[in-house]
């Protein structure tokens, strides 16, 4: 089956330091006034203008992460109880909304590629022509407000060493399943974070050892 250009967000493949996926989430804030929805799935920002754990959406750029959104519980405005939820729907919380998300600094993520960027010229013997080992960029994409499911998917990689993620590996398993095929566009892609909030040293991001 060839590969699908259906964007699914940044799925956790490995939980880092060797546990459990849930073991790599911590817990934030998204203020009640926000109303730009946040997916599960998406990549999330620290709100720079307050010391408070806020986060919202990210954005394409050089700005550092807090780490991949999870989920979230909120007191409803309109249910009047409290509500789990996969996204944050920009609107209906009485107070600040409890968000989840990934920010293990080693913690990796399957995602899906665009276009030729990251696949593999030629056959899985040419693994050296791709884009591991470079930092990669994201868009944000459109989230599923139907699933709360993120439309984030890689858009570019090179070496700029500000970029939000770096490429650990393809995904060629298994066979003939969608986006198993390294060697077409829309396929899977292993990424760990780059600059991420855990992962700062003080003069930029540290990359993935």
């Amino acid at each position: 089956m060839a590969n699908t250009n259906s964007p699914f967000g940044f799925r956790q493949y490995y939980g880092g330091s060797g546990g459990a996926p849930t073991f790599a989430q911590s817990t934030r804030l998204i203020a009640s006034t926000n109303s730009t929805p946040i997916y599960s799935g998406d990549p999330v920002m620290p709100v720079i203008s307050t010391a408070n754990g806020y986060i919202t959406q990210g954005a394409a750029g050089t700005t550092t992460l807090a780490g991949i959104f999870v989920g979230c519980k909120y007191l409803s405005v309109s249910q009047k109880r409290t509500v789990w939820n996969s996204y944050w729907p920009g609107s209906d919380a009485s107070g600040d909304i409890e968000a989840y998300i990934i920010d293990d600094p080693n913690a990796q993520f399957e995602v899906m590629g665009t276009s030729t960027t990251f696949n593999i010229t030629g056959t899985l013997t040419t693994v050296t022509s791709s884009k591991v080992g470079q930092y990669a960029q994201f868009a944000i994409g459109t989230g599923d407000a139907n699933t709360g499911q993120s439309g984030a998917y890689l858009d570019t990689a090179n070496t700029t060493a500000t970029f939000p993620f770096i490429v650990r590996g393809l995904i060629a398993a298994p066979p003939g399943a969608p986006g198993a095929d390294p060697t077409t566009a829309y396929n899977k892609v292993i990424v760990g974070f780059n600059n991420e909030w855990l992962r700062s040293n003080g003069a930029g991001p540290t990359g993935i050892s």
